[in-house]
């Protein structure tokens, strides 16, 4: 017999680096299973388990009547909280709870960390709630699909039914809101959702300070389609907020932004997420300091740190000829040590760092191209997480160096910064090392900005930002970043060059001048007055900043989707031209060539999940046949509406005589990814013939995954009901979209030979949607 044992485990308490873009991802809403807490966080005090002497999880609850030094609650009074407020977790096991000094968002509160399982036979679904231990308040909860087990059949209600019921539910668990206080931000809302994906609502809301619009507080809540809390998520402060009134007003800020504002001619990627085909037009983007913010008690413009920025003037922006100019190597790094030692040869590492690890890969934006990945760190590196470490990656073949990064794990052992390198000598450092690693420095890159952060003795560092040309037009998103310590050492160092630059448009000419496009900028521009949150980031010192809150004005574009003012004016036409439509929630035009049509509901509901865009004219074409690359377009888009983006930063193999950027290729690509076409990369495929009843059919079983069933019918009684069955070649397949309702007879007959059209597509398409998790197979992963 077995006897249960209690258990308490002292967990050692460690202190996890902030670094300032895990800072700015907090005042992100969590989602999924990137919600789950505890993961960076401070973790000391006990943690309390229950196992019994054969190993096997004891029927003992994990939770008691404790309450730590400093809390108010206990964990039981912690889990009686999460329960309370999700009463279908009233049968889900608590398999673990820890008690937190720091809960890992902003309040940096105590809090109860508890672990929770759902399981069914041998499956299991884990997740965690978190719950403020001095408040009792609910922070954070993310709740598995399996566990709400939704009926998907139940009514949908809509975005404002369910906005209605968050902030319901919101009103009832954080007490000390106001929920008319909020404001709802669209720019953390992410991709669009799919048609082939469950209904789901995702809102940020952000809590206003004085009736002033604020960064700082925020809460996020997500919710599905019958309106169940899917998770929850709060971000909260214990900073003081600032006087709510700007010692200067907006006229005052306007004036200084005005004065400094301007815009530069640049070569703009036609699409940022997905220029596979690398086209660009020629137009006009606002300089970089022209998206900084403003104090607004000041007038200084201040960087992500919070602090004025120390942008210092650049008299000179070429880089010089002189110097040792980047060399490829004479012969392919087959090995990676030597592409370590390629590496130590062209940027000086830090004393007593080895190499760790060596692996060769592809590129992430092409695959074509191989590269190294290396990894040094320091001898004292181990589980107390000292030392310091420094990864490179480079091309296998010629040597160039895209990334170079170095990282010290604590802050006790960074060098004393005893005669600090001068602007002067830092400027020439950047030049001569852009120079040694980028090829065609002096030809193709110019100087943009350099920005001086920290004190001479204290995390001193500069920040230098290349930018390429051809001439003097600038060739956005290619870019080149350095930072140089104190020391005059290389801490970082970026490349991104994209653009073939024989592809540009260069016999382009503008048809509006500078002064034209600045002007109609800023009839655009907006200056917004806000709290915003800094601090809390990493120095290079590896010090972590004291957060803290400014009052601020901040500019932002009519046309932007999300927000800041880099929304591009074409040169040529002189109209604002958007670069990013797969995550832009702009309006879609209205559909004008369905009214009355048989088709026209789901027409349009194929337009509302962006599956398929209306023409300039509002037009979609019902009548038009399609074929199967373009069936197979529109079954990527009901997966992903921004299938593109996905697949378009990135050169791929050819696949069944289909190059990159052949325009079905990408959604050949999602396809295959869920094994809805077969995998044969040699045999070509048909895409451009119209495509048959017959064939749909077939591919319906396919996506349904019933493609095997389909071959146990093969008799024209099979297909009873039907007059044409003997024309029809793949009969279960017909059998079964026929049984689904998916492609209903016509007049008694199958029609397998009868051509396909937009409008048939779409019933079809919204008819499998109602499909989707209620099939054995069919996407049933997303409803997991």
């Amino acid at each position: 017999m077995n006897s249960s044992v209690k258990k308490k485990v002292r967990v050692k308490k460690t202190v996890c680096a902030v670094t300032a873009t895990a800072m700015l991802c907090l005042a992100q809403p969590v989602w999924g299973d990137n919600s789950v807490p505890g993961s960076g966080v401070a973790v000391s005090d006990t943690v309390t388990t229950t196992v019994n002497n054969g190993g096997s999880a004891a029927s003992e609850s994990v939770t008691d009547n404790e309450i730590p030094k400093g809390a108010k609650i206990s964990s039981k009074q912690a889990e009686e909280i999460v329960k309370k407020a999700f009463p279908e977790l009233k049968n889900v096991k608590v398999t673990n709870v820890q008690f937190l000094e720091d809960d890992g968002m902003r309040s940096n509160a105590l809090a109860w960390d508890i672990q929770l399982v759902l399981n069914k036979g041998n499956s299991s679904s884990g997740f965690s709630a978190q719950v403020n231990a001095v408040t009792g308040e609910l922070i954070n909860i993310y709740l598995p699909n399996r566990i709400l087990n939704n009926e998907s059949d139940k009514p949908v209600i809509t975005r404002e039914q369910a906005k209605a019921k968050a902030l319901q539910w919101i009103a009832s668990h954080a007490s000390d809101v106001k929920t008319s206080d909020f404001k709802e931000n669209e720019a953390y809302l992410g991709m669009q959702a799919a048609l082939f994906s469950p209904p789901r609502f995702e809102f940020y809301f952000q809590t206003a300070h004085n009736g002033i619009e604020s960064d700082v507080n925020s809460i996020s809540i997500t919710l599905d389609g019958q309106g169940n809390i899917m998770s929850y998520s709060r971000n909260q402060i214990k900073e003081e907020f600032p006087s709510s009134t700007p010692k200067l007003d907006e006229a005052s800020i306007r004036k200084l932004f005005e004065e400094q504002f301007q815009v530069s001619l640049a070569y703009v990627p036609e699409n940022l997420y997905n220029n596979s085909k690398g086209n660009y037009f020629l137009g006009y983007i606002p300089n970089d300091q022209s998206s900084y913010s403003l104090d607004a008690n000041t007038g200084k413009f201040i960087g992500f740190t919070g602090e004025e920025s120390e942008l210092i003037s650049i008299e000179n922006r070429t880089i010089p000829a002189s110097g040792e100019a980047f060399k490829p190597v004479t012969a392919s790094l087959s090995g990676g040590e030597a592409a370590a030692q390629w590496v130590e040869s062209q940027i000086k590492l830090p004393s007593g760092l080895k190499t760790e690890s060596k692996t060769l890969g592809t590129r992430w934006s092409n695959k074509e191209t191989k590269t190294w990945n290396i990894r040094w760190t320091d001898s004292s590196v181990s589980s107390m997480g000292r030392g310091e470490m420094v990864s490179a990656e480079l091309d296998a073949k010629t040597g160039q160096i895209y990334s170079y990064s170095r990282y010290r794990y604590d802050s006790s052992g960074t060098p004393e910064v005893k005669s600090p390198i001068s602007q002067q000598a830092a400027q020439k450092l950047a030049f001569d090392t852009v120079t040694k690693l980028v090829p065609n420095a002096s030809q193709e890159w110019k100087l943009t900005s350099v920005d001086k952060l920290g004190k001479n003795n204290t995390g001193l560092s500069y920040q230098f930002s290349f930018q390429r040309y051809v001439g003097d037009i600038r060739v956005m998103g290619d870019s080149v970043n350095l930072a140089i310590d104190g020391n005059g050492q290389i801490q970082n160092f970026n490349v991104n060059s994209d653009a073939v630059l024989s592809k540009l448009p260069t016999d382009v000419k503008p048809a509006i001048s500078a002064e034209q496009a600045r002007s109609q900028y800023l009839k655009e521009i907006d200056l917004k007055l806000k709290y915003g949150y800094y601090g809390g980031y990493t120095t290079m010192g590896n010090e972590i900043t004291k957060p803290f809150i400014k009052l601020i004005y901040y500019a932002t574009h009519k046309k932007a989707a999300y927000g800041g003012i880099t929304v591009p004016l074409d040169a040529k036409s002189g109209e604002w031209r958007d670069i990013t439509p797969e995550i832009s929630r702009k309006d879609i035009p209205a559909v004008t060539d369905a009214a009355g049509h048989s088709a026209e509901a789901a027409l349009k509901e194929l337009v509302k999940y962006r599956v398929l865009v209306p023409d300039k004219d509002g037009k979609v074409y019902p009548e038009r046949q399609i074929t199967p690359g373009e069936w197979y377009q529109l079954v990527a888009a009901a997966v992903s509406p921004s299938y593109e983006q996905l697949y378009g930063r990135s050169t791929m193999d050819p696949y069944a005589g289909l190059q990159p950027d052949h325009p079905y290729y990408q959604a050949i690509q999602v396809l295959l990814g869920q094994n809805w076409i077969p995998y044969d990369p040699e045999s070509p495929l048909q895409l451009d013939r119209k495509l048959t009843r017959d064939e749909l059919a077939s591919s319906l079983t396919r996506i349904l995954n019933y493609e095997k069933l389909s071959k146990a019918f093969i008799l024209p009684t099979d297909v009873q009901g039907i007059s044409d069955s003997d024309a029809v070649s793949n009969k279960g397949a017909a059998l079964i979209a026929l049984k689904l309702g998916l492609l209903p007879a016509v007049d008694g007959k199958f029609l397998p030979e009868r051509e396909v059209t937009r409008a048939e597509a779409a019933e079809v398409l919204v008819r499998m949607s109602k499909l989707a998790g209620r099939s054995d197979s069919f996407l049933s992963t997303f409803y997991w």
